[in-house]
């Protein structure tokens, strides 16, 4: 059989694509406007404010209580309190034992969660919206009816033990730890979250029962609910299920006022051998609800916040000291602390000390240029959307709305405002809010290598991992 000859086949001919200069960067595409999600906002007579807003498009829904039953409440010497309350409300209740809660749970297809934090015990539940009426309804009876099983105690005691032994071993874990112990010294913030090896094994079921009748209750508590549902038609659900829940006041916050650092106070951690250090800097800073917030984050992202910030390009790019340093102000309802940190080589442990000082002492003395505070609030105002997509981000706006008792319409102008923010509130805040001359620094590392790097900053104290605490409260 003879061959055939070849099959030609025309193709239209495509203009030719200019090469790409990929030194030039791409020009930026239209800028949309950002509008906050509107949400309902109700009281109900027992005092439980409830926040539900619409996100339609995905069946889920994201249901919160947020109750103010945080370690901030914990008795002196007895730190872990609030949050092994907190931990075991979901543990058994007078109709369901730990496993049917979670069988239960398994069933919805969803999550149960609780926990505490320094402001607030919460209540989470996430679940198809078809389920929501039944995720409502064993929230309030995990609310309402929690037997605390003494097996269930001794279990996540031994649990929170293993973990706090776990954290003295972590080198991390050893300097956010021994920062805060130093800047909240003879405060309830001094101590951490899940207490310490002493007050978790004393622990009584009266003291965590205690804690629960004083604290869970609906007066100065909020339900968010955020997700494909009909705001009106929750609002009449939980009215059903929680307006009865008992309406006591919750006792006030307490005032957490830490004696101020009398200069720079140094601590070693001694951890012998070690080729890197953990280093931390720190003191005490604002409240979330400070009316300087936005403006702090507007001159933190600028000092340490991002990665383009003063702190990161100087330790990171031009002196090769660790692959990152940053900077925060953590808001709590009492005054949050302000926090540098970075794992740094330890033989560069003592020249980052005082280039973190340095910057620290710069961005306080030295107005910033326009430009670099123009790539900053831009950087912070175009990923501020990106951190309200989903439901959970929405109900997390919600849940600091209602902890920190911001107005109803914070985010509506939240953008708008940080574009206000000028070079002089940069500087005026700065100087209102950082003392690079009153601090602590803590590093993690060989006593005998940093000892002398440390030398001259400050009082200088060594500790060894094992030793105790100051006691806050």
């Amino acid at each position: 059989m003879p061959s055939l000859p070849p099959t030609s086949i025309s193709r239209p001919s495509r203009p030719l694509r200019p090469p790409i200069d990929r030194l030039v960067p791409p020009v930026p595409g239209e800028i949309h406007s950002f509008r906050f999600p509107a949400y309902l906002k109700r009281r109900l007579d027992n005092g439980l404010t409830v926040y539900t807003a619409r996100l339609p498009g995905v069946p889920l829904v994201s249901v919160e209580l947020v109750i103010p039953a945080g370690a901030q409440h914990d008795p002196p010497g007895r730190g872990g309190l609030g949050t092994l309350t907190a931990s075991l409300l979901d543990e058994g209740t007078q109709g369901k034992n730990a496993l049917e809660i979670a069988a239960y749970v398994e069933e919805l297809g969803g999550y149960l969660a609780t926990g505490a934090d320094w402001d607030e015990g919460y209540l989470a539940t996430g679940l198809l919206a078809q389920h929501r009426r039944q995720g409502l309804s064993l929230l309030a009876e995990v609310l309402t009816s929690p037997i605390f099983p003494e097996r269930e105690i001794e279990r996540l005691r031994r649990q929170r033990l293993a973990e706090i032994l776990r954290r003295s071993y972590d080198p991390s874990s050893q300097a956010d730890d021994r920062l805060t112990r130093e800047i909240y010294r003879g405060t309830v913030y001094a101590s951490s979250l899940l207490g310490d090896e002493a007050s978790v094994s004393s622990l009584t079921k009266d003291e965590i029962e205690s804690f629960y009748r004083s604290h869970y209750a609906a007066s100065g508590s909020a339900l968010i609910a955020v997700g494909d549902l009909d705001p009106e038609a929750l609002l009449d659900e939980v009215e059903a299920l929680f307006g009865g829940v008992a309406g006591w006041a919750p006792p006030p916050s307490p005032e957490i006022r830490p004696a101020p650092l009398p200069g720079i106070n140094v601590h070693i951690v001694d951890r012998p051998g070690a080729a890197q250090t953990e280093l931390r800097l720190g003191h005490v800073g604002v409240s979330r609800k400070d009316p300087d917030f936005i403006p702090l984050a507007v001159m933190n992202a600028l000092l340490g916040g991002k990665f383009t910030s003063r702190i990161n390009l100087n330790l990171r790019e031009r002196h090769g000291y660790t692959y990152g340093a940053s900077t925060r102000f953590v808001g709590r309802l009492g005054p949050g602390p302000f926090l540098a940190g970075a794992a740094v080589a330890t033989e560069s442990t003592g020249a980052a000390v005082r280039e973190i000082l340095s910057e620290l002492a710069r961005i306080r003395d030295e107005p910033v240029g326009e430009d670099e505070l123009a790539d900053t609030r831009s950087y912070l105002m175009g990923v501020f959307p990106y951190t309200v997509q989903t439901i959970g981000d929405l109900a997390k706006r919600l849940e600091i709305l209602a902890v920190y008792g911001l107005p109803d319409d914070y985010y509506d102008g939240y953008v708008a405002r940080m574009e206000a923010v000028t070079r002089e509130d940069v500087q005026r805040v700065a100087q209102g809010h950082l003392d690079p001359d009153h601090l602590a620094v803590v590093a993690v590392g060989p006593a005998e290598v940093l000892e002398p790097q440390l030398a001259g900053l400050g009082t200088l104290q060594v500790w060894s991992r094992s030793e105790p605490a100051p006691a806050g409260g």
